[in-house]
């Protein structure tokens, strides 16, 4: 891939511009729900910046664009970090960690596969989490503490609100419009298929 950004200077890039988009987002979730960049920046971010580095980019997206939050939710409950947080953070790194595994030998059909996956991932936890967080007693009751009050939560979701799966249909397509961007920037070859094309011009002919 040819780089004309340092790859620090693109994780500040992928940081900063998703930071401020997420924001934008943010603010237009009642047109697209379920939207976000943050997931893609660590799925794809995984797999072009240093190893050593490069899996923090999604999950520092995140934190940042939740600051206000988390020192609201400080405030109010004495901790910093919530259910809330704590799920779709470790969803990050998970993404984070198959980018980087995948990273070496990729194609278009593991990435693809690997987006929607990490979409389904994050639906699944999110509403879990949403499910737990009513057995509590912070929480008004809004799911029965049963399987099928689980199984509410990850399919039609609680009435007056738009169904689960809503969520679950706009997240893996945002999810892979910006996997497919951020590789149409990163590394244009690899996703119209001219690094394999190149390979195969340049391996020696059979004698």
């Amino acid at each position: 891939m040819k780089r004309e950004h340092s790859p620090v200077h693109l994780g500040l890039i992928l940081i900063l511009g998703g930071t401020f988009l997420s924001l934008f987002i943010s603010h237009h979730q009642d047109v697209i729900p379920g939207i976000s960049p943050v997931m893609a920046i660590a799925f794809v971010g995984a797999m072009y910046l240093p190893r050593r580095w490069g899996w923090l980019a999604g999950p520092a997206v995140f934190l940042i664009t939740n600051l206000a939050y988390l020192h609201r939710n400080y405030l109010t409950t004495g901790t910093m970090f919530s259910w809330g947080v704590l799920v779709p953070l470790a969803v990050y790194f998970t993404a984070a960690g198959l980018g980087m595994l995948i990273s070496r030998r990729k194609s278009l059909f593991k990435v693809i596969g690997g987006s929607l996956g990490c979409s389904l991932l994050f639906y699944v936890a999110a509403n879990t989490s949403a499910w737990w967080s009513c057995l509590t007693p912070q929480f008004p009751a809004g799911y029965a503490p049963t399987l099928a009050g689980l199984w509410q939560a990850n399919t039609v979701g609680l009435p007056g609100y738009a169904p689960s799966w809503v969520f679950l249909r706009n997240g893996m397509a945002g999810d892979l419009f910006f996997v497919l961007l951020l590789l149409l920037v990163l590394d244009r070859d690899f996703l119209l298929g001219r690094d394999r094309a190149q390979a195969k011009t340049a391996a020696p002919r059979p004698v």
